[in-house]
């Protein structure tokens, strides 16, 4: 089987996950989940080929089990707080005919501040075009060190494929692991 994840947040109030652009723009979860893009507004207006909607209006998941992130971060980070210790475990063949959905895999070869999606970095979302990582990426493990050295944001997913599914997602039947 194949999986992608998404970290469950804290609070999570009912059933559904739901993507920005459907969240009240002035309430308390719209702005603190909107903060992760300071600095990358821009990317919150970009159009996703294939689903023909903006970043906002998906649900993004990864192609990586957070607990592989977490174990990595910690080797450069050994204090790291983690404030979600739960995670939905996705099977791709539970959700692939329910929903739309892409796999995004960003061009490594980008130019810094460049948030432009390209045709060529999203493939419709199916099991047969999607493959779950099973070790964080060098690319990856690079980033995290380059901040830890010159300073800035830990993103978590840098270099890692992400899932998009449009719109909201119902969790009712995903599968929630618990990290360590």
């Amino acid at each position: 089987m194949k999986y992608f994840y998404h970290l469950v947040p804290n609070p999570f109030i009912g059933k559904k996950l739901i993507p920005l652009n459907e969240m009240d723009p002035k309430g308390e979860l719209f702005l603190s989940h909107s903060k992760k893009y300071i600095g990358r507004e821009s990317l919150t207006k970009e159009i996703i080929p294939i689903l023909n909607c903006k970043w906002n209006d998906v649900v993004q998941f990864s192609a990586i089990n957070p607990q592989l992130i977490i174990n990595q971060l910690r080797k450069i980070q050994p204090n790291l707080d983690i404030t979600r210790m739960k995670c939905f475990k996705v099977c791709i063949e539970e959700v692939e005919d329910i929903y739309e959905g892409v796999i995004f895999e960003r061009e490594q070869s980008r130019e810094k501040g460049n948030f432009k999606i390209y045709p060529s970095e999203v493939k419709l979302l199916n099991s047969k075009n999607y493959k779950e990582l099973s070790s964080v990426p060098e690319k990856t493990i690079e980033y995290w060190k380059r901040v830890e050295s010159e300073g800035g944001k830990y993103l978590w997913f840098p270099y890692i494929p992400h899932v998009f599914l449009k719109g909201a997602v119902d969790t009712t039947h995903f599968e929630v692991i618990d990290l360590v």
